[in-house]
């Protein structure tokens, strides 16, 4: 991903962005300038993401984070 605010925005909004953006952006961030502080957030965000994707996946008729 070239912009990082770009980056981030993806990892804020991620129900408007596919799958390899998530992953894209995920690198991007890694790969920045960041404080290791944030690194970490955005790591963590990164499986809280995939854990809802997966969840809402599961169980059928259940409005979720990702609108069921």
């Amino acid at each position: 991903m070239k912009d990082l605010h770009r980056a981030v925005d993806v990892m804020h909004h991620p129900y408007q962005y596919s799958d390899l953006d998530l992953e894209q952006a995920l690198e991007a961030i890694q790969g920045s300038r960041l404080k290791p502080f944030y690194k970490e957030y955005y790591k963590r965000l990164y499986k809280r993401i995939l854990q809802c994707k997966a969840k809402n996946e599961d169980v059928e008729e259940k409005i979720g984070y990702f609108g069921g």
